[in-house]
């Protein structure tokens, strides 16, 4: 299997989080295809930005903790 290659996401990207989902118990991080979440069982498909992610995708991945 490929290594998958994450990188960090932004201070303003992390206010953006905090603003639209709280608290949630996951993981953001970047991929080549944009900005996606994850735990360590799942990991949401990428969108191209924040706001872009529906809030039902972070809470299944966020119920796979």
């Amino acid at each position: 299997m490929a290594k998958v290659s994450k990188q960090p996401i932004t201070t303003k990207e992390r206010q953006e989080i905090k603003q639209r989902f709280g608290n949630p118990g996951v993981t953001f991080a970047h991929d080549k295809d944009g900005i996606y979440c994850h735990t360590q069982r799942e990991r949401s498909n990428s969108y191209p930005s924040v706001a872009k992610i529906p809030k039902s995708k972070v809470k299944f991945v966020e119920s796979t903790g």
